[in-house]
């Protein structure tokens, strides 16, 4: 299935990014709070992709700014989670394309372009090699989706 803007889909801050602390928000569909909270800030884009909703949140934090991945099933569990930051580089999410069906493709930390690609099933990887560097995972050994650098 293709992937396609989920409408409906936004956030609520709980709590404001700070020195100490990361923002944290509660996912909003149509309007009504879910009591799904996530780490993020900024609603940057919500895509439906077969019965799944792939989030992008920012932390609204100017000049190192992170972005966060979540592929939440229809229950709203967390299928997948990675993060990109890199150390004092601006994060600006950007120029989403959606031209393949399980593909999509964005820029962010400067005008870096990345994709990101679904797996319909979970896929084998090898933790230390599998990611591009910039990209923040919690150890595990399959993924849902795989970011990369363009090219």
């Amino acid at each position: 299935m293709k992937l396609t803007h989920a409408s409906g889909y936004s956030i609520r801050v709980i709590t404001a990014s700070t020195s100490d602390a990361v923002p944290l928000c509660e996912v909003v569909i149509d309007g009504t709070g879910t009591g799904k909270v996530l780490q993020g800030a900024v609603f940057e884009a919500a895509l439906k992709w077969n019965d799944e909703v792939l989030l992008f949140l920012t932390d609204d934090v100017p000049f190192e700014d992170t972005l966060n991945i979540y592929l939440l099933d229809q229950h709203l569990h967390v299928a997948d989670y990675a993060r990109m930051y890199f150390m004092y580089s601006t994060g600006i999410f950007s120029d989403m394309d959606l031209t393949e069906a399980d593909t999509v493709r964005f820029n962010f930390l400067g005008k870096k372009r990345w994709t990101l690609k679904l797996f319909a099933e979970k896929k084998f990887c090898i933790p230390i090699l599998s990611d591009a560097l910039g990209v923040h995972r919690s150890l595990g050994l399959y993924r849902r989706f795989q970011r990369s650098p363009s090219r």
